[in-house]
């Protein structure tokens, strides 16, 4: 059965409900205040008690609408608003402020952030409430059993840490006195840390040699969704892009010059206030040419860098001619592994390769050549030393150097 979740709104709230679905061309009265949301990987629905109307709602709407059950079930504009009691001044605006200030809360992390924390809080909740207990605020001895059962109950570290940090940020949001600041807890994260971390598997990178031989392969063909894989794996391992960063390219985030030319990533992993940046990819000496691959495949595709649409999208055959749909939207992760790894395959052989061996590859290569640590870092977007270490796979004479320097 799906989830519900009960929601009891402001009035601000319900009006931008009412915006959101107006958008969808709806029309009915706007006047309750609770709602119910189902949910499941399928599908989901809107339902409001008063008016008996059910909407579907696309997927963007429902990360919106998710974002405001902290609103009701962490109580965050009733504390908000218990601390302006407390101060001594009444004034009819400070409602509203309440309600206006727990959004900003609520936005000073991402949303996935914010719904990822939630539901790790809820999860406490269910568990401590069913032992007859409070979830916030939380005693710390109660917090350190439940860390506790989750290591009793062989979960991961991710997990631990999931629920350490949903329960922080709940009594953060709340101006509550933190229960994880506690020798019992503190100690219970460092012991998940030593007996639930499992192996990581990382994936192998590619290298140049094997995308010369890949670009020769296709070097005549004028079939758009080959050229557009190929395009895709360049520009990934060229500008060391994460698949989210490459999927949300848009063609206006294009600036194309004579032997070279910049990507605008607007969202980043590690740009957490969307500053975004900017990412110049050289013309290269080779068959495997980035900038060549790129202008093939716009001049194959019909775009140009004036578009807003995306760049890459998902492509549709008829009458034995390819042709990217015209819908504005993304590639699917799933489909473009499915085309990258298969194009990869026929070049890598048995290589354990993923959509990240791309971002590897170009960060490898680049190490190797003894690219500056500074410009490497900032080409890749990463914010320390150690997360680009771990992308980078030294090569054998590199590591070799250091025995030979021994003076042995």
């Amino acid at each position: 059965m799906p989830k519900t979740y009960y929601l009891y709104w402001t009035q601000n709230h319900i009006q931008i409900l009412a915006q959101l679905l107006s958008s969808k061309k709806i029309k009915h009265s706007y006047s309750f205040t609770i709602i119910i949301i189902y949910y499941n990987k399928k599908q989901t629905l809107l339902q409001t008690y008063r008016s008996g109307i059910t909407v579907r709602v696309c997927n963007s709407i429902c990360n919106m609408l998710f974002l405001c059950l902290p609103f009701s079930d962490l109580g965050l504009e009733r504390k908000i608003y218990s601390h302006v009691q407390e101060a001594g001044i009444s004034h009819s605006s400070f409602p509203y402020l309440a309600s206006k200030m727990a959004d900003y809360l609520l936005q000073s992390r991402s949303d996935s952030t914010v719904y990822k924390y939630f539901h790790s809080f809820k999860r406490w909740e269910n568990f401590i409430v069913s032992k007859g207990g409070c979830a916030l605020p939380a005693s710390p001895i109660h917090v350190a059993l439940y860390i506790t059962d989750l290591l009793d109950n062989g979960r991961s570290n991710s997990v631990v840490s999931s629920a350490l940090y949903g329960i922080k940020w709940a009594h953060k949001m709340c101006d509550l006195q933190d229960p994880t600041n506690n020798a019992f807890v503190t100690n219970l994260i460092e012991a998940a840390k030593r007996i639930s971390v499992k192996r990581v598997n990382k994936k192998q990178p590619v290298t140049s040699e094997m995308l010369k031989i890949l670009c020769a392969t296709y070097s005549s063909s004028t079939d758009l969704l080959v050229i557009r894989d190929l395009c895709m794996i360049l520009l990934s391992f060229c500008g060391f892009l994460r698949y989210n960063e490459l999927s949300a390219l848009r063609c206006n985030d294009l600036t194309i010059f004579d032997d070279y030319f910049v990507l605008r990533i607007n969202r980043s992993k590690t740009d957490q206030y969307r500053l975004g940046s900017e990412i110049p990819i050289s013309k290269g000496n080779s068959i495997a040419c980035p900038l060549l691959m790129l202008k093939r495949y716009l001049d194959l595709s019909k775009q140009d860098c004036s578009s807003s649409k995306f760049l890459f999208r998902p492509i549709f055959k008829a009458g034995g001619t390819c042709s990217l749909i015209h819908k504005d939207k993304t590639l699917s992760y799933t489909r473009a592994r499915e085309c990258i790894l298969t194009k990869l395959k026929e070049v890598a052989g048995d290589l354990d390769l993923s959509l990240h061996s791309m971002r590897a590859g170009g960060a490898t290569e680049a190490a190797n050549a003894g690219v500056n640590d500074r410009c490497l870092k900032r080409h890749g977007r990463w914010k320390s030393d150690r997360s680009k270490d771990g992308y980078v796979a030294d090569s054998l004479e590199r590591r070799l150097m250091i025995s030979k320097n021994l003076n042995l």
